[in-house]
């Protein structure tokens, strides 16, 4: 891939993320001589909902830093807002039952998400309970001692009665049970979400309609024609539905290949990675307590890490089980908290941090936080 991107965690002033990645929007990597000489910026601020276009504020944070307008027909052709929740209501407005039809499939996916989360919700709590009886009569005892078992107490019976050891073994293994479970219901949920998709594609022949065609091909366009992108925050659940609505992923991913440069805060950099795991607020019997869930898949341009925005705000990053939890509940990826000053390079197969006020935080199965600083990679 020619094309970079940067995360970043939350920072509150979208020009700061402007001004901080200005001299890279300078330059180009991008494989279309026009499109290197325009330096074009595209903003995608579908999260905003109906003040998508209140962008003016970023627009001038780009000229401050060297990116020039090209006016065409009264318009700033060369910094340009990609207009996704705008086509979006576009479309609604041209096609009414598919567009009912699309809400219908919303509303089906709420409904089952509300499951999978009480469901989720009951076996972290049994988790919890599980871990906090183990260390009453064991107050050394860490969730990736039991997750590892590197003292072999946990996954095998005592040899003759004892009763704590026995106890611990029985614990351990629930434990061991309980975190499986939680994987599996995330992939159950993914494979759900996927299978929803395609049936709603197939049975409405979404993607023949040639009102979604034509706005999607627009989209594509600008995304296409971009020298750099910027994914701003927002509301989450509709900069996802909306991008995914058109089936945006594969133009990114493509844009990217030829060189374009992304920039992404808070939800933006969610959406970049494999699944969508969020901080949830999930009312239930089973306790009151927040827990990260998945919230969908993302667009998968970047496979190997898990990101979390807002980590200090979200994340007891002190304790060294909810570490230890995280990664092991997210496995196959290294799990990496971001905050307002966080920004991370993902270039070619590698990662970097490259802040200059704060660094990114790595969370390892052993409950380690690991901080790497402006130009220390990430293996």
């Amino acid at each position: 891939m020619r094309g970079t991107i940067v995360f970043n965690g939350n920072i509150p002033d979208e020009r700061e993320l402007v001004r901080a990645v200005g001299d890279r929007l300078r330059s180009s990597l991008h494989d279309d001589p026009e499109v290197r000489s325009s330096k074009k910026v595209l903003l995608v601020t579908a999260g905003w909902c109906e003040r998508e276009f209140e962008e003016s504020h970023v627009k001038e944070a780009l000229r401050e830093v060297g990116i020039e307008p090209r006016f065409i027909d009264g318009y700033d052709a060369n910094i340009q807002n990609l207009s996704a929740w705008h086509a979006y209501q576009d479309f609604c407005r041209e096609e009414p039952a598919l567009a009912a039809a699309w809400k219908e499939r919303e509303r089906l996916i709420e409904a089952t998400r509300q499951l999978y989360l009480e469901k989720n919700t009951f076996y972290v709590t049994m988790l919890r309970r599980a871990l906090e009886q183990l260390q009453a009569s064991a107050p050394d005892a860490t969730l990736s001692q039991v997750m590892s078992d590197v003292t072999r107490t946990y996954s095998h019976p005592p040899a003759s009665f004892d009763g704590d050891r026995l106890l611990a073994y029985f614990l351990g293994r629930d434990i061991r049970d309980t975190v499986d479970e939680l994987t599996r219901n995330d992939d159950r949920m993914v494979t759900l979400l996927h299978d929803l998709d395609e049936h709603f594609v197939e049975g409405t022949g979404l993607h023949h309609n040639p009102a979604w065609k034509r706005l999607k091909e627009r989209l594509e366009e600008r995304i296409l024609s971009a020298n750099s992108i910027f994914i701003f925050g927002g509301h989450l659940g509709v900069l996802h539905h909306t991008l995914n609505f058109f089936r945006l992923r594969d133009a990114f991913a493509e844009a990217r290949r030829r060189g374009t440069c992304l920039y992404t805060s808070s939800a933006g950099s969610l959406l970049l990675c494999e699944r969508i795991i969020v901080y949830n607020d999930f009312p239930s019997d089973f306790g009151a307590r927040r827990e990260f869930q998945l919230f969908d898949r993302g667009f998968r341009l970047v496979r190997r890490l898990q990101l979390f925005p807002h980590c200090m705000d979200r994340i007891q990053t002190d304790d060294a089980d909810n570490l230890a939890y995280l990664a092991y509940r997210f496995q196959n990826r290294t799990c990496v908290g971001l905050n307002e000053e966080s920004f991370l390079l993902l270039e070619g197969d590698s990662t970097r941090s490259i802040g200059t006020r704060d660094g990114v935080y790595v969370f390892d199965p052993s409950g380690g936080k690991v901080r790497y600083d402006g130009g220390q990679g990430i293996g």
